[in-house]
């Protein structure tokens, strides 16, 4: 289902709907075509009250399974910000020790959060797999850290620290990475299709009409709906409608500017 999430987000949604109506009204005349039932006043009475509690029941799986991605996607964009908010208090602990390894690292760190952003980034979104060059990169920041040797008890304080900030980040990236492999079971899938194609055949016993095609037509755009966005969010770093690089973009961007600062100050 990746080839999906390459897609725009306006032309997934339309495919995804337009696929949803096209086999509700065809199954509806096909339905009719096969089985021409004709309902006594009892019988539609009998079926309308089905059909509501199926509709109702179906209407409930929907919104468990979209409140289910939601989280996923919600937790998904908070390691996310967690990671952005760690490597900058990462580049500041390295930037305090003033060491040539230091700020070796520190650079290293900077080097990394932008291979995340503009090489890994991408690779997540069409293809869900972390980046090679980026993996590199967070292995040199966090070789160097670790050669890191404090000279007084402040810097032993300090490489603490830093070393549990190295640490928060690599499980964080883990977490991140691990995201990606994240979807709605198959078996929520199953059941909620299987509802779903359930009420729609209880509007199939209806006779063709304006407007029995106007309220199966109505019901399958909102079940066409429903499903793109559970798929659309159901892979949180997947596709145009995918959490956002935005907090290490502001990561990067409140360190070069400390950098730009810093190098402005002795003028």
């Amino acid at each position: 289902m990746l080839f999906l999430y390459n897609m725009p987000a306006a032309l997934m949604g339309a495919l995804i709907v337009g696929a949803t109506l096209a086999a509700a009204l065809g199954g509806y005349l096909l339905f009719r075509r096969c089985f021409p039932v004709q309902l006594d006043a009892e019988q539609r009475g009998m079926t309308v009250a089905m059909m509501s509690a199926v509709t109702t029941i179906n209407s409930l799986l929907v919104a468990f399974a979209a409140i289910t991605v939601w989280g996923t996607y919600d937790a998904a964009a908070g390691t996310v910000s967690s990671e952005a908010a760690c490597a900058t208090e990462l580049a500041h602990d390295l930037a305090s020790f003033g060491k040539p390894d230091a700020l070796t690292a520190r650079s290293e760190l900077i080097v990394y959060i932008e291979h995340v952003v503009h090489d890994e980034w991408p690779q997540m979104q069409q293809y869900a797999r972390a980046d090679a060059g980026t993996q590199a990169a967070f292995d040199r920041m966090f070789a160097t850290t670790n050669r890191i040797v404090p000279s007084d008890d402040r810097e032993r304080a300090l490489l603490t620290e830093v070393l549990a900030r190295v640490n928060e980040m690599t499980k964080l990236r883990e977490h991140r990475l691990q995201a990606l492999d994240v979807a709605m079971p198959v078996t929520l899938w199953g059941v909620m299709l299987i509802a779903s194609a359930l009420s729609l055949v209880l509007l199939y016993v209806l006779p063709v009409t304006r407007f029995h095609l106007g309220l199966v037509t109505i019901w399958a755009t909102t079940l066409g709906l429903a499903f793109f966005f559970v798929l659309a969010v159901d892979r949180p770093f997947a596709g145009e409608v995918s959490v956002s690089p935005a907090p290490m973009q502001h990561a990067i961007d409140t360190l070069a500017g400390e950098d730009a600062g810093h190098q402005v100050a002795p003028a």
